[in-house]
């Protein structure tokens, strides 16, 4: 999912192209408190999920800059997408890894457990516990006001 920030305002393009400096110097640092707005409320929402065992997703997500007054905010684990979307039947998952998960989760007799839990994933898929289309909601609306606030103090220290 995408966020875009178009801002039409006359004085806002004015103040762009009397200080581009300025402005994009504020409009990195606001781009930045966005995306780091949607880190962490994604890893609230990761920490509210009830399907993880370890920290290793909710401490891979991260942004970066990708451009000029650009950012993406990925979590960089290859398993976010089966968490996010469930799978279908199918596929055989690795037995080990899910042995050190049920250990994690308590399991009494994780070998044993995980492939019989293989045997169910791979005849009736995995639930979808989506984190990542809920927390882009929750955080959109902040993220903007907070584009908002940085676009408004570049125009302030441009004109005044």
């Amino acid at each position: 999912m995408k966020i875009e920030y178009t801002v039409e305002a006359d004085r806002v393009r004015e103040a762009f192209r009397r200080a581009p400096d300025v402005m994009s110097r504020e409009l990195d640092k606001g781009l930045d408190q966005a995306a780091l707005k949607m880190v962490r409320t994604a890893q609230d929402t990761l920490r509210d999920n009830d399907s993880l065992a370890t920290s290793q997703l909710v401490q891979s997500v991260n942004f970066e800059r990708s451009g000029l007054l650009e950012r993406t905010v990925s979590p960089n684990t290859a398993y976010a997408r089966y968490l996010e979307e469930g799978t279908k039947p199918g596929y055989f998952p690795n037995s080990y890894a899910l042995a050190a998960w049920l250990k994690i989760r308590g399991a009494v007799n994780p070998k044993r457990q995980a492939f019989a839990l293989a045997k169910h994933i791979y005849r009736h898929g995995t639930k979808a516990h989506p984190f990542w289309q809920p927390s882009f909601e929750r955080a959109e609306p902040e993220m903007r006001r907070i584009i908002d606030r940085f676009v408004q103090r570049g125009v302030e220290r441009v004109f005044t």
